[in-house]
């Protein structure tokens, strides 16, 4: 459906705009103007009209028929495709450009009420007949005609080039109007979604509460551990409410990796009580790429990748090995290993080509991970994965060295 065609001509212009700039333009050149819809029937009032066309619509029965003659050619400069001079229906000459915006025919401006010289005289008007059909005393009509103007060719082809342009106008006017309405209403809606967003957002800080009771409930248990004698329950404690503060803050995209080596080791202590003397860890991390930036969150979704779906069904012996240090001045390494049950050849194939069909087997984790660092990096970097079954499985992450961060831009 075109998005013209429920619309009216009123609809997309102020009237009070187009009869302000209607009457200065029709008195600027000297023509009588009207602007009409697509019934002929007049948006607004007319300008400069002639005291012979206003006697004939100061009649009920003459201005119908004026509607009816404005109509009717207007249709017919639509189907012809171009403005029109043709005879109005007392016999006068006039002028009609059609409003038109894309391709859809919205009214039209018209005017003329002349004759044309050494063609018509101003007895030619048949003002009897006029009296008679539109009940308008005969007297009026002698000295109404007597002020019709007698123009050239030249007169009425200017005449045309007028109406052309102020229906051009008009159309414009329309446009810019139902673009600005159109742009407001966005604007509301886009109002509407940022409000909807805080209502979001203060539920999300509402939200927050949990945590902090979660946090405050912890560290009770903890000092009543302590009362009764159970350190290691105390640290245990602690220790989960560090973890779990570390990753619900909004930490920073880019932490230092002693940041995130300590929420591992964190995690591993926890999973160190969980799983006995079952697993077992060690970090080996050189103090030369401690203040270097990485990813956040990068190195506990790989460990836990690791107590998943390497360590979890090993009875005993089962070991976490985390190394990293430099490997040339602009580039670090950072390797996680572990003895469990390894992976699959074909399996692993797809995890060395970083398929999204490994997610059935190992989680979003290592994809994810590989496409932040990727995303951030470039191609260069990311994860590497080498597996033994049985034996061993080695994840590395290759990352540049960066010191300085933005958010979302690594410097």
């Amino acid at each position: 459906m075109n998005v013209w065609e429920n619309l009216k001509l009123k609809d997309i212009v102020d009237v009070n705009t187009l009869i302000d700039i209607q009457d200065k333009l029709a008195k600027l050149v000297g023509v009588p103007t009207i602007t009409v819809d697509t019934y002929g029937v007049p948006v607004g009032k007319s300008s400069n009209f002639t005291p012979f066309c206003k006697l004939i619509r100061s009649s009920e029965k003459g201005r119908q028929k004026c509607i009816s003659c404005d109509r009717q050619a207007g249709l017919l400069a639509i189907q012809e495709g171009k403005p029109r001079i043709y005879n109005c229906h007392t016999g006068l000459i006039d002028c009609v450009a059609p409003i038109i915006i894309d391709n859809y025919f919205l009214g039209s401006v018209l005017g003329g009420q002349v004759l044309r010289k050494g063609q018509k005289s101003r007895d030619s008007i048949d003002i009897e007949r006029i009296s008679r059909d539109f009940d308008i005393p005969l007297s009026q009509l002698k000295e109404a005609v007597q002020y019709i103007p007698l123009v050239s060719q030249e007169y009425l082809q200017n005449s045309v080039d007028f109406y052309v342009f102020l229906a051009s106008y008009i159309a414009q006017l329309g446009m810019s109007r139902l673009i600005q309405e159109r742009l407001l209403k966005q604007s509301k809606e886009k109002f509407e979604l940022e409000q909807k967003a805080k209502k979001m957002e203060l539920k999300t800080i509402q939200a927050q509460i949990n945590p902090h009771f979660l946090f405050n409930t912890l560290n009770t248990i903890a000092r009543m551990a302590l009362m009764e004698n159970a350190p290691q329950t105390e640290e245990l404690i602690y220790k989960l409410s560090d973890l779990l503060r570390y990753n619900l803050k909004n930490i920073e995209d880019f932490p230092k990796i002693k940041d995130e080596i300590e929420n591992v080791k964190r995690y591993l202590f926890i999973q160190s009580l969980r799983y006995s003397d079952r697993i077992t860890y060690e970090i080996d991390i050189s103090e030369a790429i401690m203040d270097y930036r990485i990813p956040s969150m990068i190195l506990q979704p790989l460990v836990e990748n690791c107590m998943v779906h390497g360590l979890e069904t090993k009875k005993e012996g089962g070991k976490i090995k985390i190394t990293g240090s430099l490997v040339s001045d602009n580039e670090i390494v950072i390797k996680i290993s572990d003895n469990g049950k390894g992976i699959k050849p074909e399996v692993l194939n797809l995890l060395q080509n970083m398929n999204g069909t490994l997610n059935q087997y190992l989680g979003i984790g290592l994809q994810n991970t590989h496409d932040r660092i990727k995303h951030y990096f470039g191609e260069r970097y990311g994860l590497k994965i080498e597996s033994i079954p049985d034996i061993e499985t080695n994840v590395y992450i290759r990352i540049p060295c960066v010191k300085e961060y933005y958010s979302h831009k690594v410097l």
